[in-house]
Order: structure tokens, then sequence, then C-alpha cells
């Protein structure tokens, strides 16, 4: 199922908090490109001005009043906006106050502020980290007892619990997703880092590295949130959505390589027992877990009940965030 603008006639606006973020700009310019009225917020003035219409500022999402002002004849709220993975210098108390305050409490604000303004529903964007950072066998979904390990995971799990409780006698209906790595043109962090490895490394010795990870296009989640906004079918639940296929590391790599016009003679196979031994040696444990670790993720409770089918396949949509870099 491909989201259609006309399930959106009897909707006036949409707001979308954290507007300028990686999934934000992507929506927003979505929902602009297909003439739905959009309410852009944002907490910075993007660098380089920006093209987003009707974009609002709002320093401080705890500004609760300043939020329902905005969200004023909005239909749908999209709640974005997030602190995520920002690691503190400081001690873990503090950063997870500070983790606590952006997602937390941020979240309780703007559904209240949601709750105030009428708004019919709000779309909390969570995270698969709320499941856990690793699977071993079995893919994870929404039924799964949440384990999350991290500051970011773990406030995004009590944010879901708060925005049940705060929503709980409101006429203002709410849904969850918590998707996985989220991928394309422009990808941030980890991804960005893997990309600028396949662009200028002479080799590549992943190729034995087959963990099987399952990732989101940015096209096929922006599906699924707007999906999400209008659905009645996934009032007052919590899914995890994701492409729906898996993808080991190296044909993630492969697809980098393709996608910047680079041999894939260049990824070639080491043991992955030597990799791991050598990055522990430099003290990278942590680090390669997470890269080598299986992290899947089933999403057909939400295909079921809105009959989606993500229309983007990793290969293709990796390939492009790739091919995306050359231009840029």
């Amino acid at each position: 199922m491909k989201f259609s603008v006309s399930s959106f006639h009897s909707m006036t606006r949409i707001a979308v908090t954290g507007a300028t973020g990686f999934v934000g700009r992507s929506l927003v310019a979505h929902l602009q490109r297909e003439s739905v009225d959009v309410v852009a917020i944002t907490r910075t003035r993007p660098p380089g001005g920006n093209s987003l219409v009707n974009i609002h500022f709002c320093s401080d999402y705890l500004d609760t009043a300043l939020l329902a002002e905005l969200f004023c004849s909005c239909d749908v709220v999209i709640h974005l906006a997030a602190l995520a993975h920002q690691v503190s210098r400081s001690s873990s108390a503090i950063e997870l106050n500070a983790y606590r305050r952006a997602n937390l409490e941020s979240l309780v604000s703007v559904a209240r502020a949601a709750s105030q303004a009428g708004v019919r529903r709000l779309v909390f964007v969570s995270s698969i980290g709320v499941n856990g950072s690793s699977t071993d066998g079995t893919p994870f979904t929404e039924t799964d007892q949440p384990l999350p390990s991290e500051p970011y995971a773990i406030t995004k799990l009590e944010a879901e619990r708060a925005l049940a409780e705060e929503l709980l006698d409101s006429s203002t209906d709410w849904v969850v997703l918590r998707p996985p790595l989220v991928y394309g043109p422009g990808s941030p962090g980890n991804l960005e880092r893997l990309i600028r490895l396949a662009s200028s490394a002479p080799v590549l010795p992943f190729g034995s590295v087959h963990a099987l990870r399952t990732l989101i296009s940015i096209d096929n989640l922006i599906d699924a949130l707007l999906i999400a906004s209008h659905h009645p079918a996934v009032s007052r639940r919590v899914f995890v959505v994701a492409d729906s296929e898996d993808i080991d590391v190296a044909a993630i790599l492969k697809a980098f390589l393709l996608g910047l016009g680079r041999g894939t003679w260049r990824l070639f196979p080491v043991p992955p027992f030597l990799i791991g031994l050598l990055l522990n040696l430099l003290g990278k444990k942590a680090l390669w877990h997470k890269f080598s670790g299986e992290l899947r993720v089933d999403s057909s409770s939400f295909c079921r009940a809105t009959g989606w089918v993500p229309a983007v396949r990793p290969q293709d949509g990796l390939r492009l965030a790739a091919a995306s870099t050359r231009s840029s």
C-alpha cells in the first residue's frame, strides 16, 4: 500500500516537529510536493537558510502554550524531534537527564499541546532500540518485552508509556512507530561514515560479515508515517516498521560501492573473528559488536493492519543513498 494524498482530503494541516532533521526534511518536502498544508516546527535555524514553507521556531518543546498555538487547526502532529545518540562527556546521570528532558518531557508537552489544540492524532516516532540492541535468530516485534540498553532508547520507552498516560482520557488519538536505522540520501551517523569508508578505502575486508540487519529507507518510513497518521486500525497501538527484506553487512557495503561507481572487487573476505580481534585490541569492541551483530525486525503486524507494503528494497535504496554523495 502506497500513501495517497487523497487520504488527506478531509484533513486541514499536519504539524511536523523536528522538521529540519534528516527524516523531518524529507517528510516536509514530500508533503509540500503533494500540496499538503504543513506546519514545520524546529528548535534551530538550519545552516544556509532553508526551503521549508510555513516554518516555525520553537526553542523549547516544553513550551506547551506555544505548541498548542502552532497545532491549532492541525489534524495530525508527527513528532520527530529528539536527542539521538549524542554522548555526553559528563556523568551518566547528567547524560540520562538530558535525554529525558529532550525525549520524554518534550513528548509529554507535545502530547498535552496536541490535546489542548484538538488534534485528531499524534504519531510518535520512537526507536527499535526500545526492543533491544541485537537479535539472535528471532526478529524483533512490537510484542517483545522491551529491553532498552542506552539512554536514547530508555527515554524513548519512557516517552511511549507517558504518551499513553497523557492522552488516556483525551480525544486526541495516538500511534507509536519504532523504526530501525533509517537510510537515504544524506544519511547521517554510522551510515554516513560507512559510505565515506566505501568511497575512500582501497579495500574493504568485510566480505565475510554476514550478520543480518533490517533497516528502513526514508521513503518507506515516510509512507508508514503517513499511513499511521490516518488509518483507523492503528489507533492507540505500538508498531515496529521496517523494510520488507533483511540485508547483511557485506551486501550493504556492496550496495554502497555500486552506488559510488567503485568496483565490488574491493570488498573481500577476511574471517570476522580476525577483524574482531584487531578491533578489540584497538579498544573498539563495542563498535565491532554493533557493526557485526544481528538486528532483525518483523513489521508484518503493521503490514497486516494497514495493507502497507514497503516499496523500496534495501539494495536499491542503499545504492541510491551512496550515489547521492557523488554529486554533493
